[in-house]
C-alpha cells in the first residue's frame, strides 16, 4: 500500500528518532522551487540558513572534545562532517531525497538533499525551543546519532590526511600538522599587541608550544593584520620545532624562553 506523505514522514521521524513534529519535518522537505507554483507552502529556506549554522556549532563542538587542533585542523575536519557533498551523500543514504517536494521539472541533486538536512537541524532547534526544551542538547543527540559513521571515522584516525597538500601555503595549518604527525601537545595562539592608529595598526602574535615543565617553544609575528601575525608566528615556531627535533640540545633561549 502506497504511504500519504504524512505517513511517510512519520515514519522518517520515528526510523531516525528526529525529536519533532510532523509540521516541521514538512517545511523543512520544502524546497523553495516547490514554494514558487503553492505560495500558502512554506519552504526550507529560512531553517535551511539556520541549520547550517547549528551543524557548524555541532561539529566544532565535537572537534573540540574529541580531536586535538587548531582552527585550521577543525576547518578541514569540519568540511569532512558537514560539507555539502558529505550532507548530500549523508541525506540519500537515509533516504532523505524520497520525501523531499521539490518544484514540477526541477531533478533533486545533492546539494537540495545537504541542503533540506540542514533544514531539518534548524526544525529540530526551533521546535525544541519553542516547546522549552534544551534545543541544543537535542539537536547534539541527533546530530551524534545521524552522523555516527562519519564521526566515528574522523575519531579513529591518527592523522589528518591530505592537510598539507590542502593547505601548503598555510602556516598555521603546517604546524598543526606537524604537531599531529609527531604527536606532540597542542599549541596556545595570542594577541600579544595591537598598537598604532585605527588605519595604520601594528599586531603582534605568539605562538607557543609546552613540551615540558621546563621547555616551552615560543614564536612571535609582527604584521600589518592580525592573520598575518599569526602566519609570520606560526611559521617561525614550526621551524623552531624541526631545529628542536634534530638538535634536542639546543639551548632554551634559542627558542623564545
Amino acid at each position: 500500500m502506497k504511504l500519504s506523505r504524512m505517513e511517510k514522514l512519520t515514519e522518517f521521524i520515528e526510523k531516525y528518532k528526529l525529536p519533532l513534529t510532523v509540521e516541521w519535518l514538512e517545511i523543512a522537505t520544502t524546497h523553495d522551487s516547490y514554494n514558487i507554483d503553492h505560495l500558502a507552502h512554506p519552504s526550507n529556506e529560512r531553517l535551511e540558513a539556520l541549520g547550517d549554522s547549528v551543524l557548524d556549532l555541532l561539529s566544532f563542538d565535537w572537534l573540540y572534545d574529541n580531536f586535538q587542533g587548531n582552527e585550521g585542523v577543525y576547518t578541514q575536519l569540519r568540511s569532512e562532517i558537514v560539507s555539502n557533498l558529505v550532507l548530500g551523500k549523508l541525506g540519500k543514504s537515509i533516504g532523505l531525497n524520497s520525501i523531499i517536494l521539490i518544484g514540477e521539472g526541477v531533478d533533486i541533486n545533492e546539494k537540495q538533499i545537504a541542503d533540506a538536512l540542514e533544514a531539518i537541524f534548524g526544525s529540530i532547534f526551533k521546535y525544541n525551543q519553542e516547546i522549552g526544551n534544551n534545543s541544543y542538547d537535542f539537536c547534539k543527540q541527533s546530530f551524534e546519532f545521524l552522523f555516527q559513521n562519519i564521526l566515528k571515522d574522523i575519531k579513529n584516525r591518527n592523522f589528518v590526511p591530505n592537510l598539507t597538500n590542502k593547505n601548503q601555503n598555510n602556516p598555521k595549518n603546517q604546524l598543526s600538522e606537524y604537531i599531529l604527525k609527531n604527536k606532540l601537545p597542542n599549541s596556545s595562539l595570542r594577541l600579544v599587541s595591537e598598537q598604532g592608529p585605527p588605519h595604520q595598526k601594528i599586531f603582534t602574535s605568539q605562538y607557543s608550544i609546552k613540551l615540558s615543565e621546563l621547555l616551552i617553544i615560543s614564536a612571535e609575528g609582527v604584521a600589518t593584520t592580525k592573520k598575518q601575525s599569526e602566519k609570520i608566528a606560526a611559521a617561525i615556531l614550526l621551524k623552531k620545532l624541526k631545529n628542536y627535533k634534530y638538535n634536542p640540545n639546543y639551548k632554551t633561549s634559542d627558542y623564545g624562553i
